[in-house]
């Protein structure tokens, strides 16, 4: 009879201690369940007041177009810069070769790489032109290695993708405005053709000698009044270089 009592006060104050551990541990699951979905929200949250890129009007504009007017694959794409954008002769100079540009102003090396899979996946090229890297370096830049390294890493994706496809690289033009510059869009340049020049399939269109005077500095006279952006003149010297050599590769992957 003496024990009886203790042992149902045990008995009690285990089940009350039982009690108070499911508790605890339902509070705890509930309440990291709320801080998962609380971080879920945040995360979607931030996603959606996230600004967009400054470029995304203009891809969307591309994708607008194509959604509109499905571009056949197997074409020559030209993506970069606004080099590209601007040549508003390019089709009628690059004939009878077909011609999708998909050059955006103000682009950055590593901005082409971002928006690959818009700018280049949906359209299968045979042939690719690249121009970039000028806005990179612009004014006060000074890192080289970057623009020719995401050069590169443009070049082995499409690759790894499409293993026929030829790449063009358009070096780095000397400007009159961003002459400065001219010794790291130099250094650039040359990673680029080294590179070149070690690998099949990828070559190195030198735009820039021509548009040079005797005394190694850019010609005036093929530059718009920013003295940045290529006039007709400019463009017609570009296309000496790199029509040629665009049909060729074109027509040697005409399915």
């Amino acid at each position: 009879m003496m024990f009886r009592p203790v042992f149902a006060l045990t008995r009690s104050a285990m089940l009350a201690a039982c009690g108070l551990a499911l508790t605890s541990i339902a509070i705890t699951g509930c309440s990291s369940s709320q801080n998962r979905e609380a971080a879920t929200t945040a995360e979607q949250n931030s996603e959606q007041t996230a600004p967009a890129k400054w470029y995304e009007n203009e891809i969307r504009a591309f994708e607008a177009a194509d959604k509109k007017n499905p571009p056949d694959t197997w074409q020559v794409l030209f993506v970069g810069s606004s080099s590209f954008r601007l040549w508003k002769t390019l089709e009628r100079d690059m004939s009878p070769a077909p011609i999708i540009n998909r050059g955006f102003g103000g682009s950055k090396t590593s901005e082409v790489l971002e928006v690959f899979d818009r700018t280049v996946l949906p359209y299968k090229p045979s042939v690719i032109a690249y121009y970039c890297g000028d806005n990179d370096l612009g004014v006060d830049g000074t890192d080289w290695e970057t623009p020719a390294d995401n050069f590169i890493a443009f070049e082995q994706r499409a690759r790894e993708l499409w293993p026929d496809v030829h790449v063009f690289y358009v070096p780095i033009k000397a400007s009159l405005q961003r002459w400065k510059k001219w010794p790291n869009m130099k250094q650039a340049n040359d990673k680029v053709r080294a590179y070149c020049d070690a690998n099949l399939g990828v070559t190195y269109l030198d735009t820039v000698t021509p548009t040079l005077l005797a005394d190694g500095t850019p010609d005036p006279s093929i530059f718009e009044g920013d003295g940045l952006h290529i006039n007709e003149k400019g463009y017609a010297i570009w296309t000496t270089v790199i029509r040629e050599q665009i049909v060729e590769a074109w027509n040697a992957r005409r399915k």
